[in-house]
């Protein structure tokens, strides 16, 4: 996963936007990556087939079953004019399907309860599923 970013580059783009992450958002993936991995790989439990693969500079939603193609992407996050925790972080969304607006309320809700329950666990139990798709 070290070359996730590389990689988006290599892959048409169906659109590219602006775009900003809530602070909450942001806030647990970083916490998780710290804590737990990273990089991190995530099921998204109500999106069959898709995984969220998470890094310091890109979030990527992929689809396991086509190799990991991806299907929506969050780089380039502006932390560094970020004077707060509460504030949000702008960043460049990418879309590499037509319909990839459609899960990204269900992907953070999905990546939100994954990682709530992961940084939850005790420290013994966190390693036995890190990277692990189930």
């Amino acid at each position: 996963m070290s070359s996730i970013k590389s990689r988006l580059n290599d892959i048409p783009v169906y659109e590219r936007m602006a775009g900003v992450v809530d602070a909450p958002t942001f806030n647990q993936i970083r916490l998780a990556l710290l804590r737990l991995n990273n990089p991190l790989r995530c099921p998204l439990r109500s999106l069959r087939g898709l995984d969220m693969l998470l890094t310091d500079d890109a979030w990527v939603c992929v689809d396991r079953t086509l190799n990991d193609v991806p299907v929506v992407a969050w780089i380039d996050f502006q932390t560094h004019s970020r004077n707060a925790l509460h504030e949000p972080v702008a960043c460049e969304l990418r879309y590499y399907h037509a319909h990839a607006h459609m899960i990204i309320g269900t992907l953070f809700n999905d990546i939100s309860l994954e990682l709530n329950g992961r940084l939850h666990r005790p420290v013994g139990a966190q390693s036995e599923d890190l990277g692990s798709p189930d």
